[in-house]
């Protein structure tokens, strides 16, 4: 299964169009204190995500979980329920689940009760990243 993280539907740039031009960032997700976003299992949704996160924030890309310290969400994109028992039951970070579009209500809200701090299904980068934010911002540690 194919995750995209990019803005709308099907955005595709037009041939010859203009390159976008740089902006401010959007004020919601500015957040100073640094944090380290890993992505399990998919560099496309690491790329993604590292251009949507604040500046300050770290994201990096790994085949499995790592639980070494010091990293505050682990993103796993439409994962199989061992790797995400796994990801909750190591503890250490806030745990971000990407799932597809038509992923199954019954299964978004088994991973909710089984301790995930997010679980969207196909969201825009910038929607993912505004959810760490918020979470951050509400003082919330490690579910586990």
């Amino acid at each position: 299964m194919r995750f995209s993280l990019r803005p709308g539907r099907h955005a595709q740039p037009s041939v010859g169009a203009p390159m976008p031009v740089a902006t401010t960032p959007d004020p919601r997700l500015v957040d100073d204190a640094p944090a380290t976003v890993e992505v399990v299992a998919s560099r496309a949704t690491a790329r993604l995500l590292a251009d949507a996160v604040p500046a300050g924030w770290h994201v990096m890309a790994g085949e499995r979980p790592s639980h070494r310290p010091g990293i505050d969400f682990v993103v796993l994109v439409d994962p199989d329920p061992d790797l995400a028992s796994d990801a909750l039951e190591r503890g250490g970070a806030e745990v971000v689940v990407l799932l597809g579009r038509h992923a199954p209500t019954a299964r978004l809200v088994a991973l909710l009760d089984a301790g995930v701090s997010i679980c969207l299904r196909e969201s825009p980068a910038r929607l993912v990243a505004g959810h760490m934010v918020a979470r951050r911002r509400r003082g919330h540690p490690p579910t586990r």
